[in-house]
């Protein structure tokens, strides 16, 4: 009977216990202790281990400027900071869209958005995309994925190869709990109940090899407590106020970890799937633009001991990057035909104090009437390579309004350096164009097109709960 239980999702994701009157919310203190020390030649060695667990860790809507370790002036991270302090930080890490479908879409596969071709609201990964969860649970690992967020529920084809796939049950939100949701409805329940089911799975599962992740979604719903409430109330102070708070549920995530000596043989990885605008062009939110603020998202890596110091990588990288890497880092066979590429070369380098060409773009893309069921699409096309950024619009009467910046002048990308020829139309530097014209011509990923599925109105409702408008 016990270990019917154990085996039950339903256990380690119910509320009830008094395992947590010890973990309330506003108790949430960041008490870490020490891992292990290790060096450049320890990180290569874990792919020759059997004994190492992954806990991805990502934070919906969280921009990389926010963060301490990023250069932020303001107090919003220590349990991150000490992450990226310790670990890997990538300096310049761009997602591979500004909405959590599309980019989540490129994330897990590995692929960009005009291959993989999911970027419109109806769009499903197939059953034929082979998932890093996938791979994992071959290899033995027990795979469990935790979200709030209906972008990657099981209908959009997210919930591949995981034994267990849920979105937790809603707790009621203490008195003093702070929602100034983007939308008209916030999501029911807080980031706590994802961390409390996480704790649950370390409670069931903690002594297998096992890969957790974990989707916070209150950074999203600038969601936050009262002892998160250090930095006003403006729109921006109330976001930096909801980074606070899922950075201490993250400390506390942490903890658990090591206490349960689980630290010492885990990679945690941190990401987000996008940032979010605060009228640096004009605009507030994400969904809508590919500018730095909504494209340039944290990345970090924390390895089973401390590095001291921690290893910055300075290259242009990708959200695609991560799962390449990561079946590098675990020594397990690589994902097939994908776009993204490992980045231990790039690491060992840092490591070594040597820096190494990393000359591949990054891309992203989005369709701007990607929530229009009969909008003719709009697609946008970015580019980063070095210093520079580009945007190509690429629907009919549209491709002569693009943007090209350069980040070593302009980080913030608010003078277009491109200039109408003698025809009055505006075109990308040569190179770049071609670049841009290389990626529109790669064909699909092997598995094909997405698949189309339909949506209930509750399904709709609760999509619009997010923020998105879903006409």
């Amino acid at each position: 009977m016990l270990r019917r239980l154990l085996d039950s999702p339903w256990t380690y994701f119910g509320l009830a216990g008094a395992l947590f009157v010890a973990l309330l919310v506003t108790q949430f203190e960041i008490k870490l202790p020490p891992r292990p020390k290790g060096t450049a030649d320890d990180i290569r060695a874990l792919a020759q281990r059997d004994d190492v667990n992954v806990v991805f860790i990502l934070i919906d809507t969280l921009r990389a400027d926010r963060l301490g370790s990023y250069g932020y002036e303001r107090p919003t991270s220590p349990a991150l900071d000490y992450l990226a302090n310790t670990g890997i930080r990538f300096e310049r890490a761009v997602s591979q869209s500004s909405w959590t479908k599309a980019s989540m879409a490129s994330l897990w596969t590995a692929t960009w958005p005009n291959r993989n071709g999911v970027m419109r609201w109806s769009h499903s990964l197939p059953g034929e995309a082979v998932m890093p969860p996938e791979l994992l649970q071959k290899a033995g690992f027990q795979t469990a994925g935790i979200w709030r967020n209906g972008w990657v529920a099981p209908n959009f084809g997210f919930n591949q190869g995981w034994h267990t796939y849920v979105r937790p049950q809603p707790s009621n939100s203490p008195d003093k709990f702070q929602k100034r949701t983007p939308s008209a409805s916030a999501v029911v329940g807080t980031d706590e109940d994802l961390t409390r089911a996480a704790i649950e799975f370390l409670n069931a599962y903690g002594h297998k090899r096992f890969f957790l992740y974990v989707h916070y979604m209150d950074v999203h719903q600038f969601a936050y407590d009262e002892a998160s409430a250090k930095f006003g109330t403006s729109y921006s102070d109330v976001y930096d106020n909801a980074i606070n708070w899922v950075d201490r549920n993250v400390g506390v995530l942490l903890g658990e970890l090591q206490s349960r000596d689980l630290a010492r043989r885990t990679i945690l990885v941190v990401s987000s799937d996008h940032g979010e605008s605060f009228l640096e062009h004009g605009l507030e939110g994400h969904a809508k633009t590919l500018y730095r603020e909504v494209a340039e998202v944290p990345l970090i890596f924390s390895l089973p001991f401390e590095l001291n110091p921690g290893i910055v990588v300075p290259n242009v990288v990708a959200n695609v990057d991560i799962w390449p890497t990561l079946l590098d880092l675990l020594g397990l066979p690589p994902m097939a035909n994908t776009d993204g590429r490992s980045l231990m070369p790039l690491i060992e380098a840092s490591a070594r104090g040597e820096t190494v060409e990393f000359d591949r773009p990054a891309f992203a893309q989005i369709d701007r009437t990607w929530g229009r069921p009969t909008g003719d699409p709009d697609p946008l096309v970015s580019i980063t390579k070095g210093p520079i950024r580009a945007f190509q619009p690429t629907a009919p009467g549209k491709e002569g309004e693009v943007e090209f910046y350069d980040h070593a002048q302009d980080p913030w990308e608010a003078r277009n350096l491109a200039q109408p020829g003698p025809d009055g139309v505006r075109r990308l530097p040569e190179p770049i164009h071609a670049a841009v014209q290389e990626y529109l011509a790669m064909p699909p990923a092997a598995w094909g097109e997405p698949v189309d599925v339909e949506l209930d109105e509750m399904e709709l409702h609760q999509l619009r709960a997010l923020g998105y408008v879903v006409q």
